[in-house]
């Protein structure tokens, strides 16, 4: 899989949600098997080819400390949380993720990928982050596609919930809630050494998405 890759600020963030992963139907939970498991919406391959996966939380971080849907994770989750990115990237802290808003001064619209939302949340991709409006599987049904993107955080808040990023096409806010960690939502990857060392373009992350080129 190849993507691309978008300074903004101080971070570098992957331009494109993560598609990594076996495909599952959306009436079963993803499960710690050693094998990266994804949803695509409606259960349709072309839309993790355009809107990349969609992961339930515990997938996400990998099942690390012990992490579960349903439980705190024993230690807590500190630092970078590789997860399911590519060597050299992690999953945001919600920390992070406000960092991002405050660089865009908290404008939603200039995250979203031009051709985004309607009225007041038309996306600008002034920041070149291009998000899509994927939607997401709560429980066990998809929904809200063409309306909302949501990502997930590494940063838990109880036993079920974890903090998520969520664009609403229809205005220009950046939300943060507290989903359960069951629901299934997008990935970003956000790099661990920013500036790089390498000039910024094109990273190509191999098929098991551990190791970046």
């Amino acid at each position: 899989k190849t993507y691309n890759t978008v300074a903004i600020g101080g971070q570098c963030w992957l331009k494109e949600n993560l598609d990594i992963g076996t495909r599952i139907n959306g009436s079963v939970n993803q499960t710690n098997n050693s094998v990266i498991e994804k949803y695509c919406y409606n259960d349709s391959p072309d839309s993790c080819t355009k809107y990349g996966g969609l992961y339930q939380w515990a997938e996400v971080v990998q099942y690390q400390n012990g992490a579960t849907n349903t439980t705190l994770t024993t230690p807590p989750l500190t630092g970078n949380i590789q997860g399911i990115c590519p060597v050299g990237w992690h999953v945001p802290t919600l920390a992070e993720f406000q960092t991002l808003g405050t660089t865009e001064s908290n404008n939603g619209n200039a995250l979203k990928a031009i051709g985004q939302g309607t009225g007041s949340g038309v996306g600008t991709n002034a920041s070149g982050f291009s998000a899509l409006l994927g939607g997401s599987r709560g429980g066990s049904a998809f929904s809200s596609i063409g309306l909302y993107t949501l990502g997930w955080t590494s940063t838990e808040i109880a036993a079920g919930t974890s903090y998520d990023w969520q664009l609403d096409g229809s205005d220009n806010k950046i939300y943060f809630f507290n989903p359960p960690k069951q629901y299934a939502f997008s990935v970003r990857c956000l790099n661990d050494n920013y500036p790089l060392p390498v000039e910024l373009g094109l990273l190509t992350a191999v098929a098991n998405g551990r190791t970046v080129q």
